[in-house]
């Protein structure tokens, strides 16, 4: 990575005098926004992904982006530069997609290049996981802090890993992808198809999977009526307490996050490490037992300064961090 990529994505402090765009193509969703320098929306814009093709998607974002400038009562001369958050690998350096799990066409699509000549400010592009970090590192539950770890537990586990107040890629831009840390010889396998991955125990789906496999062989356990509805990580924690069985899978959840978060703050010694996503969505249920893990397993000298905790942006950042992005492009 040279070195003008590096000086790219490093956070600075922000001017309210500042004005982006703001993208992101993830969760099914197309947004845009306007924003000001200290990360607050002026105007946004959103519709459905429908699993459009990409040149489909490039010409909503281009669509959106009109609509949230107007929204923000702002002249397109004013805006400075757009960031892009996608939920899907990319390459940074080129500006390229490489593909999408949700929409054809995007396999080494020069989105940035395309977003360029349309909007006529410079453009850059990220991960979905790797903007959040960056968002949580400046506007979020990380601001100040230099050396952050961020790690997204949904339908994956992905991450993003900032050093120095830059974030790190990696020989071939995968740094950050947490959750294909091994935490066991053995185990389940993760979606890669290796086994005993982190992701395989903490990403939302295959924890659900894990209960129900419990649960198969516990016909006894009360969850059985008090499971009902849509099985999110939100209420396994919820029900944990009047179920043996759901608790056991999430001590060992629990477990495996944390010798992971140990190994982690051990390796990097960082200032903070911020769990989003919507496993972090139980909140306090699973932050207080991980906290006890990490201070069980972390080296002591790399434990003293870290501070654990939920993200703060929620579901907004990826966008705040493509907003957070595109500032540091300014």
């Amino acid at each position: 990575m040279n070195d003008l990529t590096v000086r790219r994505f490093r956070a600075r402090p922000p001017s309210s005098q500042d004005r982006v765009y703001g993208f992101a193509i993830a969760g099914g969703i197309i947004r845009a926004v306007v924003a000001d320098g200290k990360g607050q929306i002026l105007g946004e814009a959103a519709e459905p992904l429908n699993n459009l093709d990409a040149p489909h998607v490039l010409h909503r974002l281009v669509e959106l982006a009109r609509v949230a400038l107007g929204r923000a009562g702002l002249p397109q001369a004013e805006l400075k530069a757009a960031g892009v958050a996608f939920g899907g690998p990319v390459d940074p350096e080129r500006g390229v997609t490489i593909l999408s799990p949700r929409s054809p066409g995007f396999e080494q699509f020069p989105l940035v290049a395309l977003l360029e000549e349309q909007l006529r400010v410079p453009t850059v592009l990220e991960n979905d996981a790797r903007a959040a970090a960056f968002g949580e590192a400046v506007f979020g539950a990380a601001r100040g802090c230099q050396t952050v770890i961020y790690l997204h537990l949904g339908s994956g586990v992905g991450g993003g890993i900032i050093v120095d107040g830059r974030l790190v890629y990696g020989a071939t831009s995968t740094a950050g992808e947490i959750g294909h840390m091994v935490v066991t010889a053995g185990g389940p396998l993760c979606s890669c198809g290796k086994p005993g991955h982190l992701e395989a125990y903490v990403a939302e789906p295959a924890l659900v999977a894990r209960v129900w496999e419990a649960l198969a062989v516990s016909p006894d356990d009360p969850a059985h009526r008090l499971l009902g509805g849509p099985i999110t990580a939100r209420v396994l924690f919820e029900r944990a307490p009047e179920s043996p069985t759901i608790q056991r899978v999430l001590d060992d959840t629990i477990q495996m996050l944390g010798l992971a978060i140990a190994s982690l703050i051990a390796t990097l010694n960082p200032e903070a490490v911020i769990i989003g996503g919507p496993v972090a969505e139980a909140g306090s249920r699973l932050l207080e037992p991980l906290q006890a893990r990490v201070r069980q397993y972390a080296y002591p000298a790399s434990l003293r300064r870290v501070r654990l905790a939920l993200a703060e942006l929620g579901p907004n950042a990826p966008m705040i961090g493509a907003v957070a992005l595109a500032l540091a492009r300014t």
